[in-house]
């Protein structure tokens, strides 16, 4: 039994429970060659495969000191049945007489308390559940990295797709410039030529969007490898601090509130560039019930008279608020009836101006000119997009996943997609599946107000006012003050001219 419970123990991590693994200090870059050589992994942008290889050693290593603990507490325990059958079958045989049987149970007994007290302190429950939640916890950093997982060798066609999209961009502005440096038109006009540059415009606006977003992904991408070894060196800490507090009456420490705060907030900040106020009044009234004096009939009469008069005089109050809120109604739908008109009437003239007016020789060159640059722009920001689209939806099956990520609040937006906006409309934003009052701040010409939803205390509305003279764009963050972040952009269309 001794030889047995000395092999079980042999390398027991309890004699060293801070395990770790001796490539995690080596440098990023030389663990990618090491994988890429001994373990013929594939190789990944930002050193990756390396960082992933790394945390699997370091789970095995705790796997191997779990297992070697359950040894020790299985080989002790069939131990202890062994000796304690030895010596009652021992006692009962000789009766216990003589000096060499009471030496011999003295001796059994001695064993099976060594064997007891050495599993006792080689095995430790508290330790194996430290290495219970840094396996779990490392498990969970290497899939919240997913969205970051990219070949080598597809990062390196990214890098010639953003090269292309940026050489796209400068031709084109190259272009438009060059032609509004001779003939200017104005954004509402209806000439086809025209429209060829209003295109142009706001092919640019994207493509630039995408870029940006693109390089922002790029940079994430280029250190993925270093952000899961950050992320693996605070799993470490976490659990040597489980093991150092181990004989300490503490609590058990939350163990998915924080791991996924790391990866999930390093990506947070890629912006993926994806290709009415309702005012309400109420009344409330009340009527003091007429007494009946005690003169008679007469003083009842009275009371009902004053009584109907009152009710009639309540309803005309009534009728001519309803009746003069109708009248402001029906000013409202005859003043936008007129502005529709209008602005119709106004599109017809430009219709036909343009209808009339064809363009000379250098214009139509020039419209075809930017035509095709416009069109090779977006064929080289089309690539890009759907790599920033693939990276959005893998973000969001990240940030669901409730396994890992279980210490955030379940918040979603509706509508969570841009959308375009009036000055001074009201745009209200839904907020749910938070537990407190959401944080929200807002880029732009435009204030906001939090109002509590109806569905509970988990639903908020943000009501977004833009200002009557507000131009451009106005960017809404919105947080339920933890990992969840959602970020909505609002266009402000101008009125059109009259």
């Amino acid at each position: 039994m001794a030889a047995g419970l000395a092999v079980a123990i042999t390398g027991c991590s309890s004699t060293n429970p801070y395990q770790r693994s001796a490539r995690v200090d080596k440098p990023i870059s030389q663990l990618g060659r090491e994988e890429v050589r001994y373990a013929h992994a594939e190789r990944l942008a930002g050193n990756l495969h390396g960082a992933l290889g790394v945390l699997k050693d370091q789970r095995r290593e705790w796997y191997e000191s779990l297992s070697t603990q359950a040894r020790v507490r299985a080989v002790t325990q069939i131990g202890l049945l062994g000796v304690t059958a030895a010596a009652l079958y021992s006692g009962l045989k000789s009766g216990v007489t003589s000096d060499h049987d009471k030496r011999r149970l003295a001796l059994a007994g001695a064993v099976g308390f060594a064997a007891y007290s050495g599993s006792t302190w080689f095995v430790n429950p508290a330790q194996e559940q430290a290495y219970v939640e840094g396996i779990r916890e490392l498990t969970c950093a290497m899939m919240n990295i997913e969205p970051l997982r990219m070949s080598a060798v597809n990062f390196a066609q990214m890098k010639l797709e953003r090269d292309a999209l940026a050489e796209a961009i400068n031709k084109l502005d190259k272009s438009l410039l060059g032609a509004e440096a001779t003939e200017r038109y104005p954004r509402d006009s209806k000439l086809a030529w025209a429209q060829v540059r209003v295109e142009a415009r706001s092919a640019l606006v994207r493509a630039r969007k995408t870029l940006a977003s693109s390089e922002q992904l790029a940079d994430q991408l280029n250190n993925s490898g270093v952000t899961l070894m950050r992320e693996g060196d605070l799993v470490f800490a976490r659990v040597a601090a489980r093991i150092n507090a181990a004989n300490k009456p503490i609590t058990s420490p939350d163990a998915m509130v924080s791991q996924a705060a790391g990866i999930i907030g390093s990506f947070r900040s890629v912006k993926i560039d994806v290709p009415s106020e309702s005012n309400g009044s109420g009344a409330g009234g009340g009527g003091a019930s007429p007494t009946t004096p005690a003169g008679g009939d007469g003083g009842g009469a009275a009371a009902k008279k004053t009584a109907v008069a009152a009710g009639s005089k309540s309803l005309g109050s009534a009728s001519m608020q309803e009746l003069l809120a109708q009248v402001a109604t029906l000013q409202k739908q005859q003043i936008a009836a007129a502005e529709e008109k209008a602005l119709r009437t106004r599109e017809d003239k430009l219709e036909a101006d343009a209808k009339k007016k064809s363009a000379n020789a250098s214009e139509a060159s020039t419209a075809r000119k930017l035509a095709v640059e416009t069109a090779d722009l977006y064929a080289a920001r089309r690539p890009l997009s759907m790599r920033l689209l693939s990276f959005a939806e893998q973000r969001k099956s990240v940030e669901r996943n409730g396994s890992c990520v279980g210490g955030v609040s379940a918040m979603s937006i509706s509508p969570a997609d841009d959308a375009k906006v009036a000055q001074g409309d009201a745009y209200e934003i839904t907020v749910s599946g938070v537990t407190a009052i959401p944080q929200v701040s807002v880029k732009g010409s435009a204030s906001f107000e939090i109002l509590a939803g109806g569905q509970g205390t988990n639903q908020y509305v943000v009501r977004i006012k833009v200002a009557a003279d507000a131009k451009g764009t106005v960017e809404v963050t919105i947080s339920d003050r933890g990992l969840a972040t959602e970020e909505v952009q609002l266009t402000v269309s101008s009125p059109a001219a009259k």
